[in-house]
């Protein structure tokens, strides 16, 4: 991988609809060249898919927060599974990652209301294996 490739793939992550064309503009290199750096960083397994980025408070999700958890549990496969399966009206959990330190998993969370905050704190205290939760609400963002 070189500079160029870097460069396609700052590109992509910023732009994710971005033509071979645009690119080719962009980075002074011939619209086939582009399309073959694409498919060969596609099949490295570099460029693992292309999605879409919301806008949530347009949906209605202007509540942001994030949920840290302090849990007692040898089987974390068991516990995503019950976080992947729950399912609370307007609220979308966004993130859900095991980190390190004081608290055992950190959730960013997108709802409707800070209702939606209880409601999840709510099915989050039913799991036996979660001893607390911290809900810290997201004012602003650097990077969405």
């Amino acid at each position: 991988m070189d500079s160029i490739d870097m460069q396609i793939i700052e590109n992509i992550e910023k732009e994710g609809r971005i033509s071979h064309e645009e690119l080719s503009k962009r980075l002074n290199l011939s619209r086939p060249a582009i399309h073959n750096r694409v498919t060969k960083l596609e099949e490295q397994g570099v460029i693992t898919g292309y999605r879409a980025t919301i806008d949530w408070s347009k949906l209605g999700f202007t509540t942001y927060a994030l949920i840290s958890l302090r849990v007692r549990t040898t089987d974390y496969d068991k516990l995503l599974h019950e976080l992947k399966s729950l399912v609370i009206p307007n609220l979308v959990i966004e993130e859900c990652h095991i980190v390190t330190g004081t608290w055992c998993i950190v959730m960013k969370v997108r709802c409707e209301t800070p209702l939606g905050l209880k409601a999840i704190q709510d099915e989050l205290h039913k799991i036996e294996c979660i001893k607390e939760s911290s809900t810290s609400l997201i004012l602003s963002s650097l990077y969405d």
